[in-house]
């Protein structure tokens, strides 16, 4: 008979996983048995990803999904696994990107003749009362399949979960004798009986309504972070910004719209909504922060999609004039709809020619911050953007530069084949491995990691770099080196304005004489650049570039200059 182990890999293949990104230890050899011997018997199962680091199994998995649309296995090792991967969790909930995280157990059986019962000393160490208390805050469902007949049953339930909307992560735990249990039958019903539920779209009225009030307002808003999670949907919110003569702000969560679109209005909302008498809020969860913003008095926030309200956190507090939970882009779809049938409103063109003027002013004043950085001398976050646009336009960047992240993004313009995609939670340490993991799901793309010092040294990247090499899944790293936490610097700033820091300096927050990051890159295999001067970025990511596209991952270490407020 096979053990819930097989049962458990003939599962996901069911399930049309791609690849399951391991972190092993002493509860997995059932499994990693299994996958050998079912490979031998040339059965067809996920790709076995090996990780050194649990932080980029779980963020490989949603790397994966960025690029495959399937949702990815991450599994590690009992409590300490799961304890190192929970944080990642975190940029899964809030990035709703489905994620199965499975780890082991410590087994309960003291008989050595029970397969699978205790035989080490840490056994002991890692019996925990409740090692799913670890990860329940950022988990859709969390379930223990402690009886062999159980796992076909599980797995279904895991996906079905995972994929109903808002998508997100769960987590299946796996006592080590359940692991190694021999059981007749699993259970599995597989994607076709098992079905995730999706979340329905506008009804015709409620479409019309939405866009009657995009044309009678004065200045409608479109705020988004994730409309952007296809070509499709994209290019679908961009049309509807253009028929109803609405500006755009986004949170680059996405790559939602060009920036070099004439109603992009740019990536801070504080700046357009106080001016907005109706803000159309799509998938977006935190449209705007509204600490000292005085909205318009006559201002009507509509919300729209898959959680408007965001039922998954405690505090919210944004004004709801109207909500719809709905399948963003059926609902992006009925909008156009309506819209389209409105072409010929009067109300239109002037508008577009308004927010035309409010976009020149933008870039105007993003070229001037480019010119000023230049003349400076320092190397800014805008500029390297700008570079790596130029040379690589179609790069699909995934992002974690935190304070230069937005500098960044107003420098990189995507073509229409390249892609911006930024963690949605507060994890640092995400970037590292969902590059890995995209690059897997897409191994012709060019894939380039965009992180700040901190988040790259949070991202574990010694074992990234190794799962890069030994994957033959190259990836070009540009690591914006401010030598500081500098959001930390920030918020002291703002909230000790002229105190003690300002004064003597900053404490805890600064990493002056960072590693030579570069020379890590060589000792892992990959080519190594540290870059000090404007002139020398753009010939840095061109050798860098040449590199990847020769298979040879790259690092860039670029010293910038600090963000002084954000943008």
């Amino acid at each position: 008979m096979a053990t819930v182990a097989e049962w458990f890999l003939r599962g996901l293949a069911l399930h049309d996983v791609d690849a399951i990104f391991i972190n092993p230890g002493t509860d997995t050899p059932a499994l990693q048995e299994a996958y050998a011997r079912l490979t031998h018997e040339q059965v067809k199962l996920p790709r076995l990803v090996t990780c050194p680091h649990e932080v980029i199994a779980c963020t490989a998995a949603q790397g994966a999904y960025l690029t495959t649309g399937r949702a990815q296995v991450a599994l590690v090792h009992v409590d300490v696994g799961t304890a190192n991967a929970a944080g990642a969790l975190n940029d899964a909930r809030a990035s709703q990107i489905p994620l199965i995280l499975c780890a082991g157990m410590s087994p309960s059986a003291l008989d050595s003749a029970v397969p699978g019962g205790r035989s080490k000393f840490i056994n002991w160490h890692q019996d925990v009362p409740d090692q799913h208390a670890l990860v329940r805050n950022y988990t859709k469902w969390t379930q223990t399949v402690s009886l062999p007949a159980a796992v076909g049953p599980a797995v279904d339930r895991a996906f079905q979960i995972a994929n109903s909307e808002p998508p997100g992560p769960v987590y299946l735990a796996f006592p080590r004798e359940t692991l190694m249990s021999e059981v007749e039958a699993s259970g599995l019903m597989g994607p076709q009986r098992i079905r995730a539920v999706p979340q329905g779209t506008l009804s015709a009225a409620e479409a019309e309504a939405i866009v009657e009030a995009l044309l009678a307002a004065e200045f409608p808003l479109l705020l988004t972070a994730y409309a952007g999670r296809t070509p499709a949907t994209r290019a679908a919110f961009v049309e509807l910004a253009e028929r109803t003569g609405s500006g755009i702000s986004e949170y680059r969560g996405r790559f939602n719209a060009p920036l070099d679109h004439p109603q992009h209005l740019g990536f801070n909302p504080e700046q357009q909504v106080v001016d907005a008498d109706v803000v159309l809020i799509i998938d977006h969860d935190v449209p705007f922060v509204p600490a000292d913003l005085k909205l318009r008095d006559d201002v009507r926030l509509i919300h729209m999609g898959n959680d408007p309200i965001q039922q998954r956190w405690t505090t919210w507090g944004f004004p709801t004039d109207a909500v719809h939970a709905v399948h963003v882009p059926a609902a992006i779809e009925a909008l156009l709809t309506a819209a389209r049938a409105r072409s010929d409103d009067p109300r239109i063109a002037p508008r577009r020619a308004a927010l035309a003027a409010r976009h020149a002013t933008m870039m105007a004043e993003r070229a001037r911050r480019r010119a000023a950085a230049l003349a400076g001398g320092a190397i800014s976050p805008m500029e390297v953007g700008a570079i790596l646009s130029r040379l690589a336009p179609e790069a699909m960047v995934i992002e974690e530069a935190v304070t230069s992240g937005n500098p960044f993004a107003y420098g990189f313009e995507p073509n229409a084949e390249g892609g911006y995609y930024r963690n949605g939670g507060s994890y640092l340490g995400w970037a590292l491995g969902a590059s890995l993991g995209a690059r897997l799901g897409d191994p012709e793309r060019l894939v380039v990691s965009v992180v700040g010092d901190g988040a790259f040294m949070f991202g574990a990247p010694t074992p990234a770099l190794w799962a890069a090499r030994e994957n033959g899944l190259p990836l070009l790293i540009i690591i914006l080196n401010n030598e500081s936490y500098n959001s930390v610097v920030l918020a002291t700033r703002h909230d000790f304005a002229g105190g003690a820091q300002d004064t003597f300096g900053h404490v805890g927050s600064l990493l002056p004489q960072s590693p030579a990051f570069e020379t890590l890159a060589e000792a892992c295999g990959a080519f190594g650049r540290r870059v000090t001067r404007m002139d020398d970025v753009e010939p840095a990511l061109q050798e860098a570039l040449a590199a990847v596209r020769s298979g040879r991952s790259a690092v860039v270490n670029i010293m910038t200059e600090a963000a002084q407020k954000p943008l």
